[in-house]
């Protein structure tokens, strides 16, 4: 339950962060026009879109647990091609990255909490989960802007979202289905 939850919230740091400062960025720091930002976000949104269509299948056939440490591990990448991009090309790079991990990622939390821990107590799982799972979407934005305001750039603070992507994919490694005695 634990690792779950903590590997839930952390993949929404970096979701949040990109929620709330991504077209700032992309049109403040790097420059590029309000156009481009509109046509990154979406972009990855499409590749949300992908993701959630892929989800299904391959939740069905591959281990979803499996699937979610890759989905950090994309989220940690596009991150990094967002704090250094120092082209448009690293910027759709981390718009597909980015988009795909989230739209898989998002689908499988509530298949696993419910493969983990079944269906008699769903609603109190998820309810206690999303106390702590919200908790990254909150601190997310506001640390990114925090780190922004301290250095005037976004680099250090993408860069430590990705960090925390690969937490995630540690506590999602850690997070194997209890042992149900019957």
């Amino acid at each position: 339950f634990w690792f779950l939850a903590l590997g839930h919230s952390t993949s929404l740091l970096p979701v949040g962060a990109v929620m709330t400062h991504l077209v700032l960025h992309i049109n403040g720091e790097l420059g590029y026009s309000l156009t481009v930002a509109g046509f990154v976000v979406s972009f990855m949104t499409l590749m949300q879109i992908v993701g959630l269509a892929g989800t299904g299948f391959l939740g069905d056939r591959i281990n979803k647990r499996s699937i979610v440490i890759i989905c950090m591990m994309l989220h940690a990448i596009g991150m990094l091609l967002l704090s250094y991009a120092n082209n448009i090309w690293m910027v759709v790079g981390f718009a597909a990255f980015h988009g795909i991990a989230w739209g898989s990622r998002g689908p499988l939390m509530q298949a696993i909490r419910a493969d983990y821990f079944g269906t008699s107590h769903f609603g109190s799982i998820m309810g206690w989960s999303s106390v702590i799972v919200m908790l990254g979407m909150a601190i997310g934005p506001v640390f990114a802007g925090y780190i922004a305001d301290q250095t005037g750039s976004y680099q250090t603070a993408f860069t430590s979202l990705s960090a925390a992507a690969l937490i995630g994919a540690i506590f999602f490694l850690l997070a194997k289905q209890p042992y149900h005695s019957k």
